[in-house]
């Protein structure tokens, strides 16, 4: 008998296609494996639900739906963030009591390979294994307070033991330890740094690729730049963590052709018509824009070299 994966994703119904496009990507290289798709949303249309919940028929996995009301959360510091994000604090609540581990997935994602290895993960005796985050969080643990050899996790992609974080939460609910840190965070990530302190695993970047780290000049702590060749040319998980994403026209992202395959893959699945028109996401003159793309070019060929540009993977 197959183990059933289970997998946890926050969506609303802005995020729903780019959800769908994670997911088949998420099929279609995890053939072999069975999943649970527990999906946490403030709201959904029934359409949307219908589609989702055919596209995981398809690959004989299952769809569950957890509609959370946000009231709780909707005085939370969200600094240039969604509420939402905070729903990921209610996973060992929702899930079934007898679920004792599962992966935590944001839906800006391309998964590019077989999880079966990240899913196993040895946690030891930690609650929740996931990529540390880029070097900005350095000021971010000076402004929580938390010494620099603390880990600050992205938590984009987290395999979390929920037997251990039900534990925790025992003895001392994570909502009540969010309202007494109002005044120092800013999103879900710091809570967590805070309240898992000395409970995180670190897993390989090549399982969490944010854009930062295509950038020509990649903002990669340099402990990790010895793994980050070998992952930019074959990484695990493409995490678009960056706000031009690839479902924006001016996306400049190596594996941005990528969300283009697996939005095609849903749409012939499901019979559906999708917009492949995407929009610009940098909002620009017509003459910034052209200017823009002159500069793209540029650093396409090499006559300039900007630290922020996404070149092609070498």
């Amino acid at each position: 008998m197959k183990q059933t994966y289970n997998i946890v994703c926050v969506s609303d119904e802005n995020y729903i296609q780019h959800m769908a496009v994670m997911l088949c990507s998420l099929f279609e290289n995890n053939k072999n494996n069975i999943f649970c798709i527990y999906l946490l949303t403030p709201n959904i249309s029934q359409v949307s639900k219908q589609r989702l919940t055919k596209l995981c028929k398809h690959y004989n996995s299952e769809l569950i739906i957890y509609v959370c009301p946000i009231d709780k959360m909707s005085h939370l510091p969200t600094g240039r963030w969604n509420t939402i994000m905070y729903m990921k604090l209610l996973i060992p609540q929702l899930l079934p009591s007898d679920t004792e581990r599962c992966l935590f997935l944001d839906v800006d994602m391309i998964i590019n390979e077989d999880i079966t290895e990240l899913y196993h993960i040895n946690l030891a005796n930690n609650i929740i294994a996931a990529a540390e985050d880029i070097p900005d969080c350095v000021h971010i643990k000076k402004r929580l307070g938390l010494p620099q050899n603390e880990v600050y996790i992205n938590s984009g992609v987290m395999v979390c033991n929920l037997k251990a974080w039900r534990k925790l939460e025992t003895q001392f609910p994570i909502f009540d330890f969010v309202h007494s840190i109002t005044d120092k965070i800013q999103n879900e990530q710091d809570v967590i740094a805070l309240y898992f302190r000395g409970k995180l695993e670190i897993i390989p970047i090549r399982w969490n690729m944010v854009t930062f780290y295509f950038n020509r000049v990649p903002k990669i702590f340099p402990k990790y730049l010895p793994e980050l060749q070998e992952a930019k040319r074959y990484p695990a998980i493409i995490h678009f963590a960056a706000p031009i994403k690839p479902w924006f026209r001016d996306s400049q992202h190596p594996y941005a052709y990528l969300y283009k395959k697996y939005l095609c893959t849903y749409a012939k699945l499901l019979n559906i018509e999708v917009n492949l028109h995407f929009p610009y996401g940098e909002k620009l003159t017509q003459r910034k824009r052209f200017n823009k793309n002159i500069r793209n070019l540029l650093n396409r060929i090499g006559i300039i070299k900007d630290a922020g540009y996404t070149p092609s993977v070498q």
